[in-house]
């Protein structure tokens, strides 16, 4: 159905109802960001969140609402995409769905309830909890990372609702766990249990550009070994922090080599200077444990999580990295007992690229322009996200737009409440627009 009116005239009706929902929408990622969700790796803790997020939206009318947990579909485990090693047990995913009148467009926005830690501590301005709102901003762990934008666009189905808007396309919007830290598998649980639509949008925190494109990467583990022990009876060792520590030092030239070779091969990254982050992000040699012995240790590792671009395979990405730290230990063997272990220890998470023709761009774009009166930057994503399950798996044209913020994954973190506000009216006449319907 096309809406029957002109767009002028639903952008400010757009504009007047979400702001009779802004108390609401600011309140809602308040209270969530105010309950620890953390992701701590087998386990997560998003139950409290979830069912928070549950008992909110029961009541409202039109709505579908399914909670479940990613073991609960019973054809997860066996599927390609699964990750192994995560325990599921009180770690729901929480959907919320208005069927459409008809066959017509569908949509889904899909946000995650994990976070990463509250570490590192402590915070410089802000308790990692306190759901504080100081300058415009929101503070607090999982505020940009992203509980705000789940208040963003769970208020839509409320708004949808309460409004009596018909859709002529159904509208999903879904919570899910075990985002963060290579998960995904909560995002897979919900296109398995049929949750699906015909373009998905995932609003992570993209700083307001509209990203059809996203990147990829995979954690990997780099282990040395050496001869542990002291050498006071004459024995000769080798110490594998040595070893590490010539191999750290060429993840800069790793990281200038891919850069000066990356040669996107996709539309949105083309023109992108370097566009393939490293981060090292773990180091440990030796007992770190308080009163550890004084010895040289028998190995060190490290931990590094490198980006990919749309085309990059994950046998691609192995054989870059393992290709180089073989090569850079080769010409280095003073210092290594043996040759380096490399192992991957995250899945792959898949760069895509939805097509630039599709037509949800410029509807984002228009809708941004009408709300906003600014032209959004039509780019890649600056980093990676579970987008890749709707993509790759399900054929699901995927776009992420979310807000700005910033200190996601550190200390202080904090979201922009005004973008909050802005995507819910954005989203809402995007919906009307892709999934035809009418304010009556």
């Amino acid at each position: 159905m096309v809406i029957k009116m002109k767009d002028e005239d639903l952008f400010k009706k757009i504009d007047a109802i979400v702001c009779d929902y802004e108390k609401e929408i600011i309140s809602l990622a308040k209270n969530l960001v105010k309950i620890p969700s953390e992701n701590i790796v087998p386990d997560g803790f998003e139950k409290k969140a979830q069912e928070f997020l549950y008992y909110k939206l029961k009541d409202t009318k039109y709505l579908d609402l399914d909670m479940f947990t990613p073991l609960e579909v019973k054809e997860i485990i066996d599927h390609p995409a699964y990750f192994k090693g995560r325990n599921y047990k009180d770690r729901p995913n929480v959907v919320g769905k208005i069927k459409g009148k008809s066959d017509s467009k569908s949509i889904i926005f899909s946000s995650h309830m994990d976070t990463v830690t509250r570490n590192p501590l402590p915070w410089k301005e802000n308790d990692p909890f306190s759901g504080k709102i100081e300058d415009g901003n929101l503070y607090g762990r999982g505020s940009l990372d992203m509980k705000g934008q789940i208040a963003s666009t769970f208020i839509l189905l409320k708004i949808v609702s309460d409004l009596n808007i018909e859709l002529d396309g159904s509208l999903i919007v879904e919570s899910v766990v075990d985002e963060e830290n290579a998960g995904s598998n909560g995002t897979l649980a919900s296109r398995l249990r049929g949750y699906n639509a015909d373009i998905a949008i995932v609003p992570e925190p993209s700083m307001l550009s509209v990203c059809p494109a996203c990147k990829g990467g995979k954690v990997y583990k780099v282990v040395t070994e050496g001869k542990a022990g002291t050498g006071y009876g004459g024995e000769e060792l080798i110490n594998p922090a040595y070893g590490l520590g010539a191999l750290m030092r060429s993840i800069s030239d790793y990281y200038d080599y891919i850069n000066s070779n990356a040669n996107p091969s996709g539309f949105f990254y083309k023109g992108e200077k370097k566009p393939r982050e490293v981060i090292l992000d773990k180091v440990q040699i030796g007992d770190l444990s308080p009163g550890g012995n004084i010895t040289i240790p028998g190995k060190a590792w490290f931990s590094i999580f490198i980006q990919s671009l749309p085309g990059y395979s994950e046998q691609d990405l192995d054989n870059e990295f393992s290709s180089f730290i073989l090569n850079v230990a080769k010409n280095d063997k003073k210092f290594l007992a043996n040759m380096p272990k490399i192992t991957g220890i995250t899945r792959y998470l898949w760069p895509f690229e939805t097509n630039p023709d599709h037509p949800s761009i410029p509807l984002i774009k228009e809708s941004f322009e009408g709300f906003s009166g600014q032209s959004p930057k039509v780019e890649g994503a600056k980093f990676a996200c579970d987008g890749f399950i709707f993509h790759k798996y399900f054929n699901t044209p995927t776009i992420i737009f979310g807000p700005r913020g910033g200190n996601a994954h550190a200390q202080d973190e904090f979201v922009k409440v005004g973008d909050l506000i802005l995507l819910t009216k954005i989203f809402l006449y995007v919906v009307l627009k892709w999934c035809g319907g009418k304010i009556n």
